[in-house]
């Protein structure tokens, strides 16, 4: 009898924490932070994940109130329950503390000190402690394959504009198509925005104006960004969030051609909501 009632309220303790896992999802689904975790493609799993742990855990719940339940499978391995109390509390913790961690810190997001430790990425090539990255070897997989000319038809609507505004859905594209044609891009005007990092190398006018662009979750976050410099730049602090408007030009950095944007126009601004990109194919 004993026996039965501690695997009944361990069968409760599961349908719990199920619970606990779908009303997480749920906050950070209604809250639009999820996107602080993966990419809006992402987000249809998530729904079929919150409905299945919302399944299971009604289900796990309302078989612990019923006695006389048949607990042992049909799979023919021992399923052992914790034997004592300090193994199940620590056993429970596994669960339990992510759930709480969840909820007190789910509006966090990454920041530029991980910039420093994985790189950025400068149309095409990883500037890291190591020096330049050659793309190849540090190719990003893409969420799908982009359609039919996609980044042809985009390089020639970049070409006609006269000024160039980096818009969110776009970024990750219009970075690497202007790093693979730095001197045809030359002298055109460029907006966009990113928070401000610094590599060691970097003199005090010369910095990377950067976005976190994120593939499937923020466990592959990569960072996408752009050489910056002039007078206004100077006072900028790491991590501050900018809007910069200038022109383009070329500048060969660790023996490398970049594109560099001679700042004529620095505005600071708060970190935006969703302060991620995510490569999009949207013409």
């Amino acid at each position: 009898m004993q026996r039965e009632d501690s695997a009944l309220f361990h069968m409760y303790m599961k349908g719990i924490i199920l619970l606990g896992f779908t009303m997480l999802l749920f906050k950070l689904l209604v809250t639009g932070t999820i996107q602080h975790f993966m990419a809006p493609r992402m987000i249809p799993f998530v729904y079929i994940t919150l409905f299945l742990c919302l399944l299971f855990g009604i289900i796990q719940i309302w078989r612990s109130w019923m006695k006389h339940t048949k607990h042992a499978c049909s799979c023919g391995e021992e399923h052992d329950i914790p034997a004592t109390a300090a193994g199940s509390i620590l056993y429970y913790s596994l669960f339990i503390i992510p759930i709480i961690t969840g909820f007190l810190f789910a509006d966090s997001v990454i920041d530029g000190s991980v910039a420093g430790k994985r790189g950025v990425n400068l149309g095409g090539r990883t500037m890291n402690e190591q020096g330049i990255v050659d793309p190849d070897e540090n190719m990003n997989l893409l969420p799908q394959e982009p359609p039919e000319d996609y980044y042809k038809k985009l390089e020639n609507q970049l070409h006609r504009k006269k000024k160039i505004v980096v818009d969110d859905e776009h970024y990750i594209s219009i970075m690497d198509i202007i790093g693979k044609d730095v001197e045809g891009f030359k002298g055109k005007t460029i907006t966009f925005m990113g928070f401000v990092h610094r590599e060691p190398p970097m003199g005090k006018n010369q910095l990377v104006i950067a976005r976190f662009g994120i593939t499937c979750c923020v466990a592959d976050a990569s960072v996408y960004g752009m050489l910056a410099t002039g007078d206004k730049i100077i006072s900028l602090k790491d991590d501050t969030w900018v809007i910069v408007t200038g022109v383009l030009d070329e500048a060969v950095y660790m023996d490398t051609l970049f594109p560099i944007v001679k700042v004529t126009k620095a505005e600071r601004i708060q970190e935006p909501k969703i302060p991620y990109v995510y490569q999009s194919f949207q013409n």
